[in-house]
């Protein structure tokens, strides 16, 4: 990982500093693995996985990994710890159990789904606004959409 720290106001530096250490030892064997799945699905007839959807998770790693990941087009580049365990989710989905880096990109996997507990957690605490209906609170209008044919 370029960026040697993974910044985050909810998390603590040293759990930060835990997930830099895991992505940095797991990052080139992620890469290598998204690398062969693809090679031999493109190969094959039928293709067993969402290929262009590998490459986007590929792709986004990079990312990650560079500190250039935008979770939205107007957001600065960041490493992002939730979008960080959703792609190295969409890896061990296709990592063979037997593989020796499986463990390592398990652990990683670990290690951002706790950040994002102790997060979320730390959010709380910090009397964060409940998110509000997108309607505008107008409730009834909102159940009457929702329904099939706008009957209740």
């Amino acid at each position: 990982m370029i960026a040697t720290e993974v910044q985050n106001r909810f998390i603590t530096e040293s759990r930060s500093q835990g997930i830099a250490d895991c992505w940095n030892g797991v990052y080139p064997a992620m890469r290598s693995i998204l690398d062969a799945v693809i090679k031999a699905q493109r190969g094959a007839g039928r293709p067993t996985v969402d290929v262009a959807r590998l490459e986007r998770v590929r792709r986004e790693l990079g990312q990650q990994d560079r500190g250039t990941f935008k979770g939205c087009t107007r957001s600065p580049g960041a490493f992002s710890i939730s979008s960080a365990y959703v792609q190295v989710r969409a890896v061990l989905a296709v990592t063979s159990i037997g593989d020796p880096d499986a463990g390592a990109i398990h652990r990683l996997a670990g290690e951002l789904a706790d950040a994002i507990t102790e997060g979320g957690r730390a959010f709380s605490a910090a009397g964060a606004v409940p998110a509000q209906p997108v309607d505008g609170g107008r409730r009834e209008q909102a159940d009457s959409e929702q329904t099939e044919g706008g009957t209740r």
